[in-house]
């Protein structure tokens, strides 16, 4: 961590440290870190153009607070392939022998469009990018892309490179997480990087490069770093939800094209469970109205929208735990019904 304070210093001074301008090359646009194998990255290309990842591009993972994976072959993994104008590429684990580990869930794997070796291994002969998707919440991970002069450069980060977040005792084991209380590396507060789906907000439209590392706070306030805060950029979903990888909405794209997803995909709700009393409704086609109806069929909250959003905040009133389904009408003929759990 502190190299990397320095490097920045130092590219500040010298007025050399350029941000990832909006919408000009791809992002990490949906972390998994389910159960067990259940672990998935969705890479989200925001331009018009195919975008080809052969020798260009790489995932690195910073494991247990290393700073230095990016020079191990088991913690670099080079991409390959191509992602098309505004889709997206899921990577999960290839195939895990039975007997050996726990299976990747059918609900993840029918989701992978790229597998990732599965062959981690804690002494050589090392695999090239084998421990790679072997995240657990403690892990940076970084989307890099080759430079002209053959140097690889920091596109998106997942977490802080050289930090490793410590569990709710304090200490390092069992592994912890990103929180959602400042300073996010000591284990106070809620969970968001641990047994959790993370989803890109629509607005985000570059990746966290170093600059923005520094624009999010990344020093250290007594010591303690505090730079990554996962709600300035994601929403945050239970374990092991899946329904929203294969398709990001961004506001780097228009609405050409969208007739392509599935109803049920152009609705996000988020955060479930809900657990402050509100949540948000992120939608590719206009809304026309939001209800929210109780497991036994009681309306509970209904409102209309003159102004057609595709970004509600919902609020309400009084809702008890339990389940809920909330019902978005996108068009005249068209509902969109999904479930939350009210916690």
């Amino acid at each position: 961590m502190k190299k990397i304070l320095l490097f920045c210093a130092a590219l500040l001074s010298g007025g050399m440290l350029f941000a990832q301008t909006d919408c000009s090359d791809i992002i990490i646009s949906e972390y998994v870190e389910g159960w067990n194998n259940n672990k998935s990255l969705e890479l989200y290309n925001p331009t018009s153009a195919v975008i080809t990842l052969d020798g260009s591009y790489r995932l690195i993972r910073y494991s247990n607070g290393s700073s230095t994976s990016d020079q191990e072959i088991a913690y670099n993994l080079p991409l390959t392939g191509t992602i098309a104008p505004f889709k997206v590429m899921v990577i999960i684990q290839d195939t895990i022998p039975a007997g050996q580990d726990t299976m990747v869930w059918a609900g993840l794997k029918k989701k992978g469009t790229w597998l990732a070796p599965y062959a981690y291994s804690t002494a050589p002969p090392y695999t090239q990018g084998g421990n790679v998707v072997f995240w657990n919440g403690d892990d940076a991970v970084s989307l890099q892309k080759k430079q002209a002069n053959n140097t690889w450069k920091d596109l998106d980060i997942f977490g802080e490179i050289g930090v490793r977040p410590t569990n709710w005792q304090g200490t390092y084991s069992p592994s912890g997480a990103w929180t959602d209380t400042k300073p996010y590396v000591l284990g106070v507060g809620a969970y968001l990087t641990k047994s959790k789906t993370l989803i890109r907000k629509r607005a985000v439209k570059h990746g966290v490069d170093l600059l923005t590392m520094i624009q999010y706070g990344s020093t250290t306030t007594g010591g303690v770093p505090n730079s990554f805060n996962a709600m300035l950029e994601y929403d945050t979903m239970p374990a092991n939800f899946f329904d929203s990888l294969g398709f990001h909405t961004c506001d780097c794209k228009n609405s050409s094209g969208i007739g392509k997803l599935t109803a049920d995909q152009q609705v996000v709700i988020s955060p479930n469970p809900v657990t402050n009393g509100h949540f948000t409704v992120q939608t590719v086609l206009p809304v026309l109205s939001v209800e929210v109806v109780s497991i036994v069929g009681q309306s509970v909250y209904y409102r209309d929208y003159a102004s057609r959003p595709k970004d509600i905040s919902v609020s309400p009133d009084n809702l008890s735990n339990g389940l809920y389904l909330v019902k978005v009408r996108i068009s005249e003929n068209q509902t969109v019904i999904k479930k939350i759990i009210v916690q």
